[in-house]
């Protein structure tokens, strides 16, 4: 078995890490870390429209690119490594992959188009027991 990254995926690894070590420099992250937004909605649409990143792992037939998982962690590899200040992880690693699996039609033909051109930002939540989403029912805490 071969456990190495192919040439399309170190190509990949290359691309994203250019274009990281000029949108996203220390001073940027420090910048951005200061805002109300937390990241910059010009380098997002660069993201959606130049890499196509946001749609990396959405099926083509959602308006997606049709990799695999594989390929998304290559780019959260670099986008971690760059301390990327953008909303990718939770659109992407949690409330697309939430969608492919959910086996919601109606729920992924409305929003993975939207999510793989970066027009939508997404995120997952999650219900406490009562299934409510008032604040009066949520009786988490954190310690």
């Amino acid at each position: 078995m071969n456990f190495g990254f192919s040439e399309e995926q170190d190509e990949l690894r290359r691309l994203v890490r250019r274009f990281l070590e000029e949108k996203s420099p220390e001073t940027e992250v420090r910048r951005l870390m200061a805002t109300t937004e937390g990241y910059d909605p010009a380098v997002w649409r660069q993201m959606a429209e130049q890499l196509g990143l946001q749609a990396l792992i959405i099926p083509e037939s959602y308006g997606g690119a049709g990799f695999t998982y594989v390929e998304l962690e290559v780019v959260l590899e670099e986008m971690g490594a760059a301390l990327l200040c953008a909303p990718y992880f939770s659109t992407v690693a949690l409330g697309t992959n939430a969608l492919l699996t959910a086996g919601d039609e109606v729920a992924a033909k409305q929003w993975l188009p939207t999510i793989a051109s970066g027009e939508t930002i997404a995120t997952l939540a999650l219900t406490e027991d009562t299934g409510r989403w008032e604040l009066d029912a949520v009786t988490t805490s954190a310690t």
